[in-house]
């Protein structure tokens, strides 16, 4: 299933970004992993000793604080949502790059992470040596606790290089030249093997900062299994994931502040929500439209592994068919009336429950289905969990091996057992599409790893690349696979201004996957 991961360029910020910047990006952080007053920093605080773990957690506020709008806005990527409000125009239109800016605290949420993910890496570390790991490796000496920071420093270096390594098709870190989207992985995989877990193995396992008993080591295990699966190493990254136990997650802290909330929930879900869950994709059916880049064959009427609406699971456990639709167990909208409840297509499936959505007016012309995953602005989200890390052992095992694991997941979410095929009949399209769609209804609402899935499995999973406008024809669709750098990153980096500026953004992406530029 796993397709060779294409080989694209990377990016970097036109100048160095350093602490001081980084936390002014948080602008206050309130609940935990609080930064109260980031402006109050000074040159001395960010080097004092004393403060190595408030920077490190402040960090990982930012980090996450990123990752929460970042999953927001991945919900147009992964074909679940579009915006009909009219506010947060471009936010689910699959953007060709990441918007920038601070942390949202006002009622209309800002759709910024890129200078998150970027500022949370330059405090941990940066070229200038100014990062508290590098402080930690050289001039600060915090006896036993050396190791524990280090290595807390280390796994979210880590976890922000995998975030530009999978969604990027081209990345630069300080002012250096452009990296390939397996170049960025590589320093990911690094930072988890030979710095990460080399401290946890030097101080002994802990739990992360996050309120949650979560293994440290654990995570950086699995997160290290994700990076190489990403990187198309499926043995190296099914090794990592078998060691990682049931049950476990690593969670992306969500409080019930105005920038810690949990964005996805309070976009998406909450109030009047600005966007509406989308169905199958049948607006793709002009005849002008253009084919699968990677394939060359035009895309059916009715686009495969598209639509979040009323699924469904049979008795046997199918839920996709040979040719790639879902299955469904409700019309896709609620009719005559909204009041009334779906009904049965009297096709012997069940409701599938890892999609939650509910109907509810939204902030456009109609009530909608909104996804429901969430409940609450401080719900956690996962960062990385057990789920993920059967899917990526059933990838690499195949045939009945993986049935079994995917089985497992049934299990867990009480839905019924794959049956429909065995390792003995099913075909290598069936396993595929099997855990294409068990990984489309797992990973609902989970932050952009459905959109990773796609970007591995572009030949049948689609993209708009710049084609036509959303269902309701508000916004222009960009058509981002991968995404390019901000514009100002290839304006002010002297490598990229030598190598002609804006005229090579997207030059690091396979032609099939570059991004379009309105």
């Amino acid at each position: 299933m796993h397709r060779a991961l294409h080989r694209l360029r990377r990016r970097r910020r036109g100048t160095p970004v350093v602490a001081v910047a980084a936390f002014a990006l948080l602008a206050g952080c309130d609940g935990l992993l609080e930064v109260e007053h980031p402006h109050l920093l000074t040159a001395g605080d960010l080097t004092n000793s004393a403060n190595a773990e408030f920077q490190i957690n402040s960090a990982i506020a930012l980090f996450e604080c990123g990752y929460s709008t970042f999953g927001w806005v991945a919900l147009g990527h992964e074909d679940v949502a579009e915006y009909v409000s009219g506010f947060a125009a471009k936010a689910h239109v699959f953007r060709a790059d990441p918007a920038t800016g601070v942390c949202d605290t006002g009622f209309f949420p800002a759709q910024a992470w890129f200078d998150q993910f970027m500022g949370a890496r330059a405090m941990l570390s940066n070229a200038d040596g100014t990062g508290v790991y590098q402080r930690l490796q050289g001039e600060w000496s915090l006896g036993v606790q050396t190791e524990r920071l280090s290595a807390l420093a280390a796994l979210y270096v880590a976890a922000a290089l995998d975030h530009f390594g999978e969604y990027y098709c081209e990345i630069t870190f300080d002012g250096g030249d452009l990296l390939t989207p397996d170049e960025v992985l590589a320093l990911a995989e690094d930072w988890i093997t030979n710095r990460a877990l080399a401290h946890i193995a030097n101080h002994g396992d802990f739990a992360l900062p996050n309120g949650i008993a979560t293994s440290a080591q654990t995570t950086a295990i699995a997160l290290r299994a994700r990076i190489r699966w990403a990187r198309g190493d499926l043995a190296g990254a099914a090794a990592d994931a078998a060691t990682v136990p049931p049950g476990f997650t690593a969670w992306v802290t969500r409080e019930s502040g105005a920038q810690r909330r949990n964005k996805i929930f309070d976009a998406a879900t909450f109030g009047s929500p600005f966007s509406a869950m989308l169905g199958v994709n049948r607006a793709w059916n002009g005849a002008t439209r253009k084919p699968n880049p990677v394939t060359g064959q035009l895309w059916p009427d009715s686009v495969p592994f598209t639509g979040y609406f009323f699924l469904g699971v049979m008795p046997d456990g199918r839920a996709v068919s040979d040719a790639g639709y879902p299955v469904r167990w409700a019309q896709e909208v609620r009719s005559p009336a909204p009041a009334s409840a779906p009904v049965s297509l009297g096709n012997g499936a069940i409701p599938e429950v890892r999609t939650p959505h509910t109907f509810k007016s939204v902030s456009g012309p109609a009530p909608r289905e909104v996804p429901n995953r969430f409940k609450s602005v401080a719900d956690d989200i996962p960062l990385v969990d057990w789920k993920e890390m059967w899917l990526i052992r059933a990838e690499h095992a195949g045939g009945q091996a993986a049935i079994d694991l995917v089985n497992e997941l049934r299990v867990a979410s009480g839905m019924p057992l794959v049956t429909y095929i065995t390792g003995a009949s099913a075909t290598a399209q069936q396993i595929r599409y099997m855990l294409i769609e068990e990984r489309r209804r797992e990973f609902f609402s989970q932050a952009g790893r459905y959109w990773s899935t796609k970007i591995l499995n572009t030949d049948i999973l689609w993209f708009p690349r710049g084609e036509g406008r959303t269902v309701s024809g508000v916004y222009a669709l960009e058509g981002g696979v991968r995404l390019a750098m901000p514009t100002n990153e290839y304006l002010l980096n002297p490598h990229l201004v030598a190598r002609g500026g804006l005229a090579v953004r997207g030059s690091g992406c396979d032609p099939a996957e570059a991004p379009v530029f309105p």
